[in-house]
Formats: C-alpha cells, sequence, structure tokens
C-alpha cells in the first residue's frame, strides 16, 4: 500500500470518526434534554402539590381568623347572627377564600411555567437529534468530497 493510500483509508476512518462523533453529541444532547423535560414535568407536579398544601393551610389559618374574630364580637356582647356582625364574617369569609384561591392560582402558574420548560426541552431533543443526524450526514460528505480530490490526484 502506497502513501497516499494508506493516507486516503486513514482519512476515510477520520471522516467516519468524525461523523460518528456528531452523531453520538447529537444523541446525548438529545437525552439530556429529554431528562430534563421529565424534570421539569415532575417539577410542575411538586410545584403543584405544594400549593395544593399550602391552600389547606391558607385556609385553616383563615378559618381560625374568622374564629377569631367572632369570638370578639361575642366577646362585645353583639349577637353574631345579626346586622353588621354577619358581615364583618362574611367578609373574612371572603378574604379567606381569596388568600386561598391565590395561593392555588400561584401554584397553577408555577406548575405552568415547568410544563412549557418541559415543551421547550422536547422540542430542543427534537433538534438536537435532528442536528447530529444532518452534522454527521455533513460530516461524511464534506470528508468524502475532500477525500475523492484527494484520491483524483494520487498518481496511478
Amino acid at each position: 500500500m502506497t502513501i497516499a493510500a494508506a493516507s486516503l483509508a486513514l482519512g476515510a476512518l477520520g471522516a467516519g470518526a468524525s461523523a460518528l462523533g456528531t452523531f453520538e453529541q447529537g444523541q446525548y444532547s438529545a437525552e439530556v434534554a429529554r431528562n430534563n423535560a421529565t424534570i421539569a414535568n415532575q417539577n410542575a407536579a411538586y410545584a403543584r402539590e405544594a400549593g395544593q398544601e399550602q391552600a389547606a393551610i391558607t385556609s385553616m389559618k383563615g378559618a381560625e381568623e374568622g374564629a377569631r374574630v367572632k369570638a370578639a364580637i361575642a366577646a362585645n356582647n353583639v349577637d353574631v347572627d345579626t346586622g353588621s356582625a354577619v358581615d364583618v364574617e362574611s367578609g373574612e369569609r371572603e378574604v379567606n377564600k381569596l388568600n386561598t384561591d391565590t395561593v392555588l392560582n400561584n401554584a397553577d402558574l408555577q406548575a405552568y411555567g415547568y410544563r412549557a420548560q418541559a415543551v421547550n426541552f422536547q422540542a430542543q431533543a427534537q433538534q438536537d437529534e435532528i442536528g447530529g443526524d444532518l452534522g454527521a450526514a455533513g460530516s461524511l460528505l464534506g470528508n468524502a468530497s475532500s477525500l475523492g480530490l484527494k484520491w483524483a490526484s494520487v498518481p496511478a
């Protein structure tokens, strides 16, 4: 085997190795993105669960505050079942509901953000795979062209 032929063979091996490396890098990046999507979906579930727990705590605190207000009204010898006392208690319940709903809404927004991240990571995974495939093909074609020119210049 001549030096020129050996050089061409090594060039072909190098082209193959380069293409394989590009392909594997794309696959690896895609797998990392898929793992990140899984984590983002888990975070969305955790955010929702934490929000529900926090909403339950907020609701209990609101009920406690409502009972404290009612007790304070009764302690002042005011009928808790008539007039402005009823309005005060109703207002207290509405504030409690609003606070609880706000906690749930914030948790839903946080979960939505994580789900949006997951969708973006899935799209990134697809693009990484395509990029790896195209990069590998481009590497092979570019090196094949270069090797073809070298082959054409090898004396017979």
